[in-house]
């Protein structure tokens, strides 16, 4: 790579990453059913200063770990705002980790493959949503992707390393662990079982993963488990972790096949590139084969579980994007050929098409995929893209291409947190009663936006009673509620 993209493109597409990831952060209220609960939980450890008990409106709430809770409640300590308390942490844990991935990338292959794994992530659909929101994902994600690159020099057996630096490295992905064990319980340790057999030949220096991550996560189990005894085990092991795998009281039951088309989703607009990582070497070299088989185990073990989510996969998506990445590391970007770049562009041309059907499909609308109305504004946005792969220099295509991803991101959080703040958020909603908040009741909302009303009241609204309020809430299907005089 030129000096010249090296020293000055590099931290140009950097800056506008940054720039992506905390505009409008607070653009749209809380959102779905988890981010509401999870504010709601930091912001009273925050008040109560006591950083051990989740309490959920007045209950102990024990659905999972406190990493979250806690930056919440560091966000909230710094009077960010309601929604920002939750979101900019995670946003800057999440712009922290990418510059983390890269530097360990660069070390271990090169500065071209870590450039590219880390521009390519940081602009993925998953990573970014997952990014933007105050949700257990990104932080499990985070610590989990570190533990396995700490871990990953020691793969190729033929190494030698010193007993310090062999130390350090269990050590350092122990504490990793342990994080992410403080973020959602027992899957990362589930997570790193290949980890295990390729590591196998230093086993005797394993004790010293698995100290620091007891010395890091286990104080906070104990001293929960001392204090609330078994209906912690019950709630947080029992129900959400081995139920999930059976159960289908967790009302989150997918198909077998559920994870394919949320991997496409979750790497779009780079989802032609997953063909890259299929070449021998993947198959060969060490360090890939032991990425590639802990995303197929993963990949696996999430599609056999009975309750999915499409968060579940956001942990493999860092390795995804190594192996993809990996391809440049003996080879320059602009052997990779033209046909690729334009596959990438005809994706990011539906970003405007997308941004009139996601608050649609949020709300379960069934006319969702009808709403797009074409204007000569949009249709000159989409071809954009297309038209500089068709025509721009083979070693520009790459940078230019995530300029356009970001552009992309910019206008769909423009156009998309308006109307998801309006029709899917309780924010809006909650604004425009605020006079009379005092008088409204719950006529049968959706359990979405019963947490999210109580988010923001600071507690559950009162189910209806005829003389006692005045404004009834009801909800038809997902759409947005509505208010009506209680008789």
């Amino acid at each position: 790579m030129s000096r010249l993209r090296k020293y000055l493109l590099f931290p140009g597409l950097a800056l506008a990453v940054i720039t992506l990831y905390l505009y409008q952060l607070d653009g749209t209220g809380v959102l779905s059913t988890d981010e509401p609960r999870y504010l709601a939980v930091g912001r009273q450890m925050a008040a109560s200063h006591d950083w051990v008990m989740p309490v959920l409106w007045g209950k102990p709430w024990f659905e999972k770990p406190p990493l979250l809770y806690w930056l919440v409640a560091l966000g909230a300590r710094a009077d960010l705002g309601m929604e920002l308390s939750g979101r900019l942490p995670v946003a800057l844990l999440s712009l922290a980790f990418l510059a983390v991935f890269f530097e360990l990338l660069r070390r271990e292959f090169c500065f071209r493959v870590a450039a590219t794994a880390s521009l390519l992530l940081a602009c993925s659909a998953g990573w970014l949503a997952f990014s933007s929101l105050a949700l257990t994902d990104a932080p499990l994600a985070i610590c989990f992707s570190i533990a396995v690159l700490l871990l990953l020099p020691l793969v190729p057996s033929e190494r030698r390393f010193s007993p310090v630096e062999l130390s350090a490295r269990f050590a350092l992905a122990g504490v990793a662990t342990g994080l992410a064990v403080l973020a959602k319980g027992l899957v990362p340790i589930v997570l790193l079982a290949p980890a295990a057999w390729y590591l196998r030949h230093y086993a005797r220096r394993w004790w010293i993963g698995l100290a620091a991550l007891l010395i890091v996560a286990s104080p906070w189990y104990i001293d929960v488990y001392l204090r609330a005894g078994f209906p912690f085990i019950e709630e947080l092991f029992l129900k959400h972790h081995l139920a999930r795998l059976y159960s289908a009281s967790i009302e989150h039951v997918q198909p077998v096949y559920f994870y394919i088309p949320a991997l496409f989703a979750s790497v779009f607009p780079w989802t032609p590139l997953l063909l890259l990582p299929i070449q021998r070497r993947t198959w060969t070299e060490p360090r890939r084969q032991y990425l590639l088989v802990t995303v197929v185990f993963g990949f696996v073990f999430f599609s056999a579980i009975l309750n999915k989510l499409p968060g579940y996969l956001l942990p493999l998506l860092p390795l995804l994007f190594i192996l993809i990445s990996a391809w440049f590391e003996d080879r320059r970007l602009a052997e990779l050929g033209r046909a690729w770049m334009i596959a990438c562009a005809a994706l990011m041309a539906f970003v405007p098409w997308l941004s009139s059907v996601i608050p649609r499909v949020l709300a379960g609308r069934h006319d969702a995929f009808a709403a797009f109305s074409p204007t000569p504004t949009l249709i000159a946005f989409s071809l954009l893209p297309l038209g500089f792969a068709a025509v721009a220099k083979r070693s520009w295509l790459g940078p230019i291409l995530i300029f356009c991803s970001v552009a992309a991101a910019l206008y769909l959080k423009q156009s998309v947190y308006p109307v998801l703040d309006r029709e899917n958020s309780a924010r809006g909603l909650w604004r425009e009663l605020a006079p009379e908040i005092g008088t409204v009741c719950d006529a049968g909302l959706h359990r979405a936006w019963q947490y999210q009303f109580a988010f923001y009241l600071g507690h559950p609204l009162p189910p209806c009673q005829p003389g006692l309020s005045r404004w009834a809430l009801s909800q038809h299907g997902n759409e947005r509620p509505v208010v009506s005089p209680l008789p």
